[in-house]
Order: C-alpha cells, then sequence, then structure tokens
C-alpha cells in the first residue's frame, strides 16, 4: 500500500523542533520590537513580520502533527487488516528496523513491549542478522516483495516482506513442518553420504533394522557387495526376495541411494506394473525409466517423462532422445543389459533441444540371465554444467590475462625501442625529406601494436589504469573528431549532452578506446549507411534498479548511450556479445576482443554496461559510471606537458644512472637523456648498479630503473641503497601491468612511474618533471 499524504509528510519534516523554536524566538523579537518601536513604520514591518512568522510555524506544526496523525491511521488500518490473518504479521519501521505493531498470532509467539528489532528474529541463526534485514528491504523497494525461507529445528519458516507505507515494511512469517516426502513412500529407502554414514533411512527399514538387530555400516556393505545373501537371511518383518536398485545421488552431492522394492513391485521383471505401484512411483521425486537391451522404453514415471520431455504416450527409442555420448547409445545399454558393465553414469544431451538441457543417466541391470531389462534413474545437471562451462571460461581467460601480461613485458620492450628509436630519427628529418612518410608509418604501426597488446590487457583486466575525472563535453568535443573519420561519409554522428552533466572518474585513453569500440561496432552494422547517436546524461536512482540479473545500487549516475539503427544482434545471441572471441560478423571480419574489451575496461572502472537490441531495428548499449560532483570529489588531473625553455634544461643538467636488461631500450633511453643535457651512467642489472654506486664519489640526480630484470630487480636494488640517496628520485618503467603495483608496494619514497612503450617526448617530459620538482623543493 502506498501512502496518499506523502507530500505533507515531506512538506512536515523541512521544519525540525530546533528550527521551530528558533522561528518563534525570533518571532518574540520583532514582536516586542513592534510594540515598542517609536516609529509606525517600523513597527507595522516588526508586527507583519512576527505574525507572518508565527503562522508559518504555527502551519508547519500543525501539518507536522496532521502527518503524524495520518500515519498513525495508516498504521492502525494495516494493523486491522491484518489482525485475524493466520500467520505471524508484524510492521517494521523500514529506516530502524524497529517493530511497530503485530498481530495477535505475533504478540502470542514474540515479546513486542519493548519494541524489538526484526533483526533479534534471526540472532544466533545468522551472521549478519541487521544486513539480511537490510538486504530484504531493499529487494522489497525494488521487485516489491522479497522472501527468505530457513530451516529451524524440524520446521521451515518462511519470512515474506512487501512495503506497507513508504516508512513502514510489512513481515509476514509462516511456518510449516518439514517432513520428508519419503517417509510416505511404500517401500524401504536407504541412502548414504560418500563417507559412508547414513544421511537416510526410510522409517519402515529403520524399524525393520532395529527388530532384525542390524547395524547400518554392516547392512549397506552388504548392499554394495552382494545383497543377495543378506536379503535372504533376513527375518521378517522385512520381506524376503526383494530387488534393490542402485541409484546415483541427486546432481552436485556425493554419494548413493538404494531402493528396496517388494517383490510385486520390481522393475526387473516384465511383469506389468498395477495401478498402486505405478502411483507410488510415479510419486516419487527421482526420474527412473525401465528398458529393453534395444532402446524401447516400458515404463517412464512421471519425473522421468518431464526430464525427457515426453507428451505422447507411446516414447521413441531411447537412442533418439539422447545424444553426446562419443559412441552409440544403444552399444552402452547393450553392454549394460549383457553384464559386461554391472552399473555405468554418463552425461548426455537432449537431441535437438534448443536450450541445451544435459541429463545425467545411470543404467543398472538388477535382474540376471540373458535379454534382462536395464533400470535408469535420470536427473538434470544443466545447471551443473553450465557452471562447469562458466569455470572452463573462467580458467581461459585467467590464461588469456597470464598470456598477455607475460608477452605484455617483452613486446613491450621491442616496442618501446622502435617507438624511441623512430622518434630519434624524427628529430633529424622534416617533412619535407623523402623518409619522413615511411619514418611515421613506422611510427603509427607501432602505435597500433601497443593498441593491440592494451586491448589484450583490458580483456583480462590486467592493465594499470590512470583514473582521472573526466568533463564527458569536453573530452567529447576532443575525440569526435577521430570518431568522425572513423565512421566514413555514409554514416552521421550526431552527439547530444543532457543539462549539467556530471563528470566521471576513469582511465582517459581507455574509455576513449570503448567509445571507439562501440562507435565502430554501431558502424560495422550500418552497412546502407544511416545515423550513430551518442547521448549523455545524469540521473538519480533513489531505490536502485535490477537490470539483467544486475542490482545497480541507489544513487547518481552519468548514463552515456551508444544507439544506432543498424541490423541489430539476434536474440538468442544477446547473451555472447560480451564473451571473448565471439562475433556476428563474417569470418575473417572481426576478432571478437572489440566488446569483450570495452566489458573489461568499464568494469574495472567501476562501471554497468548494458546492451538492448532488436534485429532489423537497432542496437542500444548503455553505460553507467558513479557520478562525480566537484564538491564531493579531489579532481586528479593529468600532468601539463610543456616544453621546457633551454636556460631551465642548462640549470638542471644531471648525473642520471640508467639501469635496464634490454639493450634497445637502454640505448634509447641513455640517448634520449644526453639530447637534454644530462649525463648518464648506464648498468644492464641491478647487481651492477650496486657496483657502480660503491664508489663514493659517483653521486647520482636521478634513478631511472626497469622494474622487472634477471637476477635483483628494480625496487629490490632502490631500497638497498635508499639510505644513502633518501631524497633522489627514482622513475621506474616497465612493459607489464602488474609491475606499478609491486613498485608500489616497495615503498619507495619519491618515486614514479612510467609505463612501456612510450615515446621520446613522454619519456623526456617525465624525467624533467621530477628533475624540476626536486630543484623546486631545494
Amino acid at each position: 500500500m502506498l501512502s496518499a499524504h506523502q507530500p505533507i509528510l515531506r512538506l512536515a519534516r523541512r521544519l525540525t523542533p530546533v528550527q521551530a523554536r528558533l522561528s518563534l524566538a525570533l518571532a518574540a523579537g520583532f514582536l516586542l520590537v513592534g510594540l515598542v518601536g517609536a516609529q509606525p513604520l517600523v513597527a507595522l514591518a516588526a508586527l507583519t513580520i512576527a505574525a507572518t512568522v508565527i503562522l508559518l510555524v504555527g502551519g508547519a506544526l500543525s501539518l507536522n502533527a496532521l502527518a503524524q496523525h495520518l500515519r498513525c491511521r495508516e498504521i492502525d488500518l494495516i494493523d486491522h487488516l491484518i489482525a485475524a490473518e493466520d500467520a505471524v504479521c508484524l510492521l517494521v519501521d523500514r529506516k530502524d528496523h524497529s517493530v511497530l505493531r503485530g498481530n495477535r498470532r505475533a504478540q502470542e509467539r514474540l515479546d513486542l513491549t519493548a519494541r524489538p528489532r526484526i533483526g533479534a528474529l534471526f540472532e544466533g541463526l545468522n551472521a549478519d542478522p541487521d544486513g539480511l534485514v537490510a538486504r530484504l528491504h531493499a529487494q522489497a523497494l525494488v521487485q516489491g516483495h522479497s522472501r527468505h525461507e530457513m530451516l529451524c529445528g524440524q520446521d521451515m519458516h518462511c519470512y515474506m516482506v512487501t512495503r506497507a507505507t513508504p516508512e513502514v515494511m510489512l513481515w509476514r512469517l509462516r511456518i510449516r513442518s518439514h517432513s520428508d516426502p519419503r517417509d510416505s513412500l511404500p517401500f524401504f529407502i536407504a541412502q548414504f553420504d560418500a563417507e559412508g554414514g547414513g544421511s537416510y533411512l526410510s522409517p519402515a527399514l529403520r524399524a525393520a533394522l532395529d527388530r532384525a538387530g542390524m547395524e547400518e555400516a554392516g547392512f549397506r556393505a552388504a548392499l554394495r557387495s552382494d545383497p543377495a545373501p543378506l536379503l535372504a537371511a533376513l527375518p521378517e518383518p522385512l520381506p524376503a526376495g526383494l530387488s534393490v536398485l542402485h541409484l546415483t545421488a541427486p546432481a552436485g552431492q556425493e554419494g548413493e541411494a538404494f531402493l528396496l522394492l517388494p517383490p510385486a513391485m520390481t522393475l526387473a521383471q516384465d511383469a506389468p506394473l498395477d495401478g498402486a505401484d505405478i502411483d507410488a512411483l510415479d510419486s516419487m521425486p527421482v526420474a527412473i525409466a525401465r528398458l529393453r537391451p534395444d532402446g524401447s522404453f516400458t515404463y517412464l514415471n512421471r519425473e522421468a517423462r518431464r526430464l525427457l520431455r515426453l507428451h505422447s504416450p507411446e516414447p521413441p527409442l531411447l537412442n533418439t532422445l539422447l545424444e553426446g555420448l562419443g559412441r552409440p547409445v544403444l552399444e552402452w545399454l547393450a553392454d549394460v543389459a549383457s553384464g559386461r558393465l554391472k552399473r555405468s553414469t554418463e552425461v548426455l544431451r537432449l537431441h535437438n533441444d534448443a536450450e541445451k538441457t544435459y541429463l545425467r543417466v545411470t543404467l543398472a541391470r538388477p535382474g540376471h540371465g540373458p535379454g534382462c531389462e536395464v533400470i535408469a534413474a535420470l536427473s538434470d545437471v544443466t545447471e551443473l554444467k553450465s557452471l562447469e562451462a562458466k569455470f572452463t571460461q573462467s580458467q581461459k581467460m585467467q590464461a588469456i590475462g597470464q598470456l598477455a601480461g607475460g608477452v605484455a613485458h617483452d613486446f613491450n620492450n621491442l616496442l618501446t625501442a622502435i617507438t624511441g628509436h623512430c622518434d630519434l630519427l624524427l628529430l633529424r628529418h622534416d617533412r619535407s625529406d623523402l623518409d619522413y612518410p615511411d619514418l611515421m608509418q613506422i611510427q603509427q604501426n607501432t602505435n597500433r601494436a601497443a593498441a593491440l597488446v592494451r586491448q589484450l590487457l583490458a580483456l583480462s583486466r590486467q592493465q594499470t589504469l590512470k583514473f582521472v575525472t573526466l568533463d564527458l563535453q569536453d573530452m567529447m568535443e576532443d575525440v569526435i573528431h577521430l570518431l568522425n573519420r572513423l565512421v566514413g561519409e555514409k554514416i552521421t554522428l550526431s552527439l547530444r549532452h543532457g543539462a549539467s552533466v556530471a563528470p566521471i572518474r576513469t582511465d582517459k585513453r581507455q574509455f576513449e578506446q570503448v567509445l571507439m569500440n562501440l562507435v565502430v561496432n554501431a558502424r560495422d552494422a550500418l552497412p546502407m549507411g544511416g545515423e550513430i547517436r551518442i547521448e549523455t546524461d545524469t540521473i538519480t536512482l533513489r531505490q536502485g534498479i535490477l537490470r539483467d540479473g544486475v542490482l545497480l545500487p541507489a544513487g547518481e549516475y552519468t548514463v552515456i548511450r551508444i544507439r544506432d539503427d543498424g541490423t541489430g544482434i539476434p536474440q538468442p545471441l544477446l547473451g555472447k556479445v560480451f564473451d571473448p572471441f565471439f562475433t556476428t560478423k563474417r569470418p575473417g571480419e572481426g576478432t571478437g576482443l572489440g566488446l569483450s574489451t570495452v566489458y573489461g575496461i568499464v568494469k574495472q572502472s567501476g562501471g554497468y554496461i548494458f546492451v538492448e537490441s532488436e534485429e532489423g531495428v537497432g542496437t542500444s548499449f548503455t553505460l553507467y559510471f558513479t557520478a562525480q560532483r566537484p564538491d564531493a570529489v579531489q579532481r586528479v588531473e593529468e600532468a601539463p606537458r610543456k616544453s621546457l625553455p633551454p636556460a631551465a634544461l642548462q640549470a638542471r643538467r644531471a648525473l642520471v644512472l640508467l639501469v635496464e636488461d634490454e639493450a634497445a631500450v637502454r640505448s634509447f633511453a641513455a640517448r634520449a637523456l644526453e639530447l637534454q643535457g644530462h649525463r648518464v651512467i648506464e648498468a644492464d642489472c641491478g647487481e651492477a648498479a650496486l657496483e657502480i654506486l660503491s664508489d663514493p664519489e659517483i653521486r647520482p640526480d636521478f634513478f631511472v630503473t626497469d622494474v622487472i630484470m634477471p637476477g635483483l630487480d628494480g625496487p629490490g636494488w632502490i631500497a638497498q641503497i635508499r639510505d644513502r640517496f633518501p631524497e633522489t628520485p627514482v622513475l621506474f618503467m616497465s612493459g607489464y601491468a602488474e609491475d606499478s603495483r609491486v613498485a608500489a608496494q616497495a615503498r619507495i619514497s619519491n618515486a614514479s612511474f612510467i609505463g612501456k612503450p612510450f615515446s621520446l617526448a613522454e619519456f623526456t617530459e617525465t624525467v624533467n618533471a621530477q628533475l624540476q620538482r626536486r630543484s623546486e623543493a631545494a
């Protein structure tokens, strides 16, 4: 039930008791001025203000009293409606979780005189009672209701939560007896866990074993080895001549179960079952079937028909229903029927099933002799196979991440050397030189190779992101020109910003990659041309939303939408668009990494991404990022890149110790530093650096070192000499994403990091910025 007086409640809450007292005191002051004022106009104005304040405060207090009265009436009405309910009903305050009212059944079971908190119901049953209550309330606010069940002793407690008013939640507690449905079955059942202990014995079997003086352990051992002598030797009242059906445990559990069937109900004979037997077997929660060696069914209970999707009275052969064994299904059935396999379990897939339902099928031969029928027990393991597929996919992703991280370190070293030496060559060639286009081509392809490495790292979420606060309007204006060149002339790219779009916090370069991938994806969906629309807006979710199985918490979000009117994505494929290496394009036209890279970057930035598409209508990708208001966050801007005047460079010429195991990278870095006027000492490992610094005459002004090197790594050798050079700046460089974290964990003061590959300008600007900060501090 929703309150009709919510506007009055909101208006009444705006005036607190403290504010009311201050307002009345102010009115009294104006009233005193009006009564003793010498000038008539001043006195009249003071009296008018005093009367206005008194009327406003009095009106607000009256509204507050009215709102409280209406709230109490609402609660009284709900209390009256739930008074006659047979379930335990409680009215709970949404904010502090205190119990406001309870019906007659609640007062009989609970002590409500002290106005307890609803979390007290779960004390001793849940590790975080208040957290459980908060989750149930949040789910009820989003979905309209929530539900929680737990087993307390022999009873099942079911808690149902709905929203009664905006401030009050209605809790219903129903208690039902938790009895095992197997107790009512008309035959003996024994179930054992993986360790050999008894997890279930039907009441009739337990009573019979007690009268026979038999232990559960011995009974189970006899059933597993050879039950015939045991069953023949059992005294009354356990019936003689029982047959044993050996079943596997349900999916996801370990253990085994046995059905001991009287001769009149045996499934191993060709004799037809009577009506009572069929009713008993149909009521079983286990799928059971009886098969001939040729694959035809002589009996299927209700659960087996449901699992096999059978609706006609005459079922087809087993081999036409199931597949995926790797050999003919009838050959497997023949092995069990002939006795070559006493018992066998396989996981098979339903034939021609679009949902890909998997069944675990256990075949056993309870009888003897040629042509004996086979008993089949079936269970649905589709969910287990789905979890197995997800686990396999996560293992692939982990392997890709490890591969990408390992390749990135060596590959980025090569790219750094190529980029750096190309930049050095460009210093000696201008645009009129014949070699200039070739050098630019080398540089562009190197940048593409570096982007490919970043894409692999984004896919595995191992790249190091440099988070900054981005103003979307400014950033979009910078990148829209590049996006226009990507889409071509047949496609129109439009950009629309909402009012007061809040900034977002993410890595600028990676966010540009997200936009480019989504725009290129939309372009490919418009082969005949069209329009791609980019829209930004800021929205507030007051209660959170549940979308595509993901709960977005309440809060303020900046939303970016990329829409197109293209070919769209078929609904069966919509759930796979973010999977690695999955593409809807023709072979050779797509790698399947674009959208999975987008997903990895957005998730690593703490955002959400959703896709909506209709075939032949178009596709829309929606991104949610937490809104960053200027007064709520500290803006982190990128360091400005500006060239330093020659005088400043001359004043900061420094002695630099360069430590890098890759010769090509070391050569480029040394040349770059020397061009800036610095003196460079080179070392190819950490041990060589320590040997150089053993000379007390050598006191470098700056350290540049790779992180990962053979032997002693960068943070390791820096830590050994830090007591001698406590304030000397350090620049760590590496092509491996995790190295920045390693450097941070080393707790090296006055240290910075640059990731490979880097250009000549990036490297020299980073070094000079560090030296400038040192000179300013000195």
